[in-house]
């Protein structure tokens, strides 16, 4: 799947990106996530099982700290399990332009 790319100057959510993980690919599964700019706002990386009918924000740690982002960022996930969607949801916003990329 492509990336998806753009910009938040408000709350919103991203467009999604599906990780393809059914291949023999070394970076199979592997989700590049970033947001850059000057920004007052809080980003969070969701994810779905269903198609997106819930989402789920995910955690940054073993103990489920909510990963809420309030400055640029630039993480990597693995996921294993096909069909996964992920997206950002810009939760809170007051300034600036919010950049953001979610590929493989």
């Amino acid at each position: 799947m492509a990336a998806v790319t753009g910009t938040f100057t408000a709350t919103g959510q991203s467009a999604t990106f599906a990780p393809i993980v059914a291949t023999r690919d070394t970076n199979c599964g592997q989700v590049n996530i970033s947001a850059s700019g000057t920004f007052v706002a809080t980003v969070q990386i969701e994810r779905s099982f269903d198609n997106g009918v819930n989402w789920f924000v995910c955690s940054e740690d073993s103990a489920g700290t909510t990963a809420a982002y309030t400055a640029p960022f630039s993480v990597t996930a693995q996921e294993s399990e096909a069909g996964t969607l992920y997206r950002l949801n810009c939760t809170a916003f007051t300034s600036g332009t919010i950049t953001y990329r979610l590929g493989k």
